[in-house]
């Protein structure tokens, strides 16, 4: 048995078939957290970019640390406990430590629904009904505000370019045939400004290649569903 299949035992789960061909394909290992990490073991994973390196916000849980997650989840009375109804296996997560998960008691025609479960707040949502469209979300949304922040950033905009190209190689094999097609053109524009609403009505300026806008439209017509970007107090 692998480390996934001690998971789904365990819980009482199957992961999505994606999901298993990335472990097999070992693109669900980012190496050790160090703090050379940037330094040495980045530059190694850029070669051949595992699974959402370039992604925005976003960090991999490796398999072997997904137990030790699910047991701090179960047991973060700092910030109250989870609905016993909700059933979550994390495998993602950000950088201040809100989760990515997979919501198994919302599996539908064995699509299992990706969550943003914060680590401070008593809200989820729902971000893709499977992990496949989880994946072009995360690819696309990478792509509306371009800075020194962003992972695959470059100063030179052709470097920048083909690192995306990279990661891209690496994933299509998890991708729909049309949506390599759709980010391979918008990775085919030049990089720019673009100014964007906020909440609060003031206007903030950005830079990428794809705002907002377009990336509301392209989720919606690509990945759009009943429950999409739907949120739920998950706390009692």
């Amino acid at each position: 048995m692998n480390i996934l299949q001690d998971l789904e035992e365990e819980f009482g789960f199957v992961y999505p078939e994606i999901y298993k061909q990335l472990y097999h394909h070992k693109m669900l290992d980012w190496g050790e957290t160090s703090l050379n990490w940037i330094g040495k073991t980045f530059p190694k994973l850029q070669e051949n970019p595992p699974f959402l390196l370039y992604s925005y916000d976003f960090e991999l849980i490796n398999p072997k640390d997904i137990l030790e997650s699910i047991k701090e989840l179960k047991t973060d009375a700092e910030n109250g406990e989870i609905k016993p109804d909700y059933k979550y296996i994390p495998f993602g997560k950000t950088a201040g430590g809100d989760l990515y998960v997979f919501q198994i008691d919302l599996e539908r025609n064995n699509d299992i629904p990706i969550v943003f479960l914060p680590h401070d707040e008593d809200s989820a949502e729902i971000l893709a009904k499977n992990l496949q469209d989880f994946t072009f979300r995360q690819l696309l949304e990478s792509l509306t505000e371009i800075d020194e922040y962003s992972t695959f950033y470059n100063q030179d905009e052709k470097r920048l370019k083909a690192n995306l190209i990279a990661q891209l190689k690496t994933h299509e094999s998890y991708l729909k045939p049309h949506w390599i097609g759709i980010l391979k053109e918008i990775y085919s524009k030049d990089i720019f400004k673009y100014s964007y609403d906020l909440p609060n009505g003031s206007k903030e300026e950005g830079e990428g290649l794809l705002t907002f806008n377009e990336l509301d439209t392209l989720l919606e017509k690509e990945i759009g569903f009943n429950n999409l970007n739907e949120s739920y107090q998950f706390r009692p």
